[in-house]
């Protein structure tokens, strides 16, 4: 059986604010339940023992809440103040009493996951490598552009059905982090997930961490017990350095490996990639003050979410009038990931390189013209004055859309439509990022970009 424990503390500023509102693992609304209590509910299978919950004495009483309305059972620990996760997860530890052997799994509680027996599929692949006394991480690509909790390289290709060893960790917080630019075949972000024995974790921070260790044990020992759980001795408490369990154990330490969760993340879920399906009468307001000649060609389909038929293998690529720009878009992207060409510049591209990374011409139309773009990490690509009509597809990388009124998320094998008002398009990513554009013919105005300033 494998022993949760769920970090679901606070900082001085929620701790401060604790009247008005809650951290955002608490977040709650009608019918939704927080990400706090998702979490949960991904634990109440037969391999999970009851969860021991690791946060701060001024939101106890949200936490018993949340878990009562899943009728979820748990330990409370609580922190005395501000969370400490390298302290608060050996006091966790301590508070266990289980075997050397016992098996750990440490949670943050803002994870999600995208369905049903996801957590345990993953937990399941690392168990082998848990019980030989590896800290096995749990970890997602790369191109979800979120730094997370640290960023794993991998000694070889990651494996499908076990855990990958690991050549290397950096804590966000390290200096070499921002440093890391060229992409390897097997990187991923850690989410924050680790399974391990409890021995392990340990003989780790007895090595690593000692200053840690023991203040965390006699804040155990000298704690009090209330009906809501054991409160954490202040005093002793105080004395642990407020370390990351990442910076304090997991960048010194020489036994990891990880194991492959692709994540729903909520952050990219809520954004709106494509535009909804739209009447005759939305359209029209959006085509509103269009160029002449870009108003017809720019009502493609991705807006009504029609799918043209698939094109036979051999046949000619395209025609203006009779594609539309997801399906142009989504047709090249596919090409480049196979590694094949097309169209009638497959021979003659022109290609560019630019001060933000390089622009290639795919194919022109008599109503259109077809980019393959790179973008290097942390340069935003030029827009022209207009991109009404215009249709991204993103191969590789993830990219932020910025307008006026929102900034949105687009992540590889994502599109999306510009109804004129995208002002900017980053690489946030630590990898190019490449886009097929598919652009209305503006004759001048394609060719003469504003060039924008890159981004941290």
């Amino acid at each position: 059986m494998i022993y949760p424990i769920v970090l679901a503390g606070a900082t001085d500023a929620d701790i401060a604010n604790s009247a008005d509102m809650t951290p955002l693992h608490f977040e709650e609304a009608a019918g939704v339940d927080s990400r706090f209590q998702t979490l949960l509910s991904a634990l109440t299978v037969a391999e999970f023992h009851t969860p021991t919950v690791l946060t701060s004495s001024a939101f106890a009483e949200v936490t018993e809440r949340q878990m009562a309305a899943l009728n979820i059972p748990g330990r409370l620990l609580l922190e005395p103040g501000a969370t400490k996760s390298a302290a608060g997860t050996v006091a966790a530890l301590h508070s266990l009493g289980g075997s050397a052997d016992t098996l750990v799994l440490i949670l943050p509680a803002d994870q999600d996951f995208d369905y049903e027996g996801q957590l345990q599929e993953a937990v399941a692949k690392g168990v082998r490598a848990a019980q030989q006394g590896d800290v096995v991480m749990l970890g997602v690509q790369t191109d979800r552009a979120c730094r997370s909790r640290g960023y794993i390289e991998c000694a070889r290709s990651l494996a499908a059905d076990e855990a990958t060893p690991v050549s290397k960790f950096l804590d966000q917080r390290s200096p070499a982090f921002d440093g890391w630019r060229e992409q390897p075949a097997a990187k991923l972000w850690s989410t924050g997930i680790y399974l391990a024995r409890l021995d392990t974790l340990l003989a780790a921070y007895k090595k690593r961490a000692a200053r840690i260790l023991m203040p965390s044990k006699t804040a155990v020992t000298r704690g009090r017990l209330t009906e809501r759980g054991l409160t954490l001795d202040a005093e002793s408490y105080r004395r642990a350095r407020g370390s990351s369990f990442e910076s304090a154990i997991l960048s010194q330490h020489d036994r990891l490996s990880v194991v492959e969760l692709d994540t729903g993340w909520d952050e990219a879920a809520a954004w709106q990639v494509e535009p909804e399906v739209a009447s005759d009468a939305e359209w029209n307001a959006w085509l509103k003050g269009s160029v002449s000649g870009e108003a017809d060609w720019c009502k493609t389909l991705p807006h009504s979410r029609r799918v043209s038929a698939d094109r036979p293998a051999g046949t000619a690529c395209h025609s203006s009038r009779e594609s539309d720009a997801a399906t142009l878009a989504i047709w090249y992207a596919d090409q480049l990931l196979e590694g094949g060409t097309c169209g009638p510049n497959q021979t003659t591209a022109e290609s560019t390189a630019e001060s933000w990374g390089r622009s290639e011409i795919l194919e022109r139309g008599a109503h259109y013209i077809v980019k393959n773009l790179t973008v290097i990490p942390g340069q935003s690509l030029p827009l022209p004055a207009a991109t009404l009509g215009t249709h991204w597809r993103v191969v590789e990388g993830s990219a932020m859309i910025s307008s006026q009124e929102r900034v949105q998320m687009v992540w590889r094998d994502q599109s999306l439509t510009s109804g004129g008002e995208i002002q900017q398009i980053d690489n946030i990513g630590i990898r190019p990022l490449q886009l097929i554009e598919v652009a209305p013919a503006r004759s001048i105005r394609m060719a003469k970009r504003r060039v924008l300033s890159g981004v941290a």
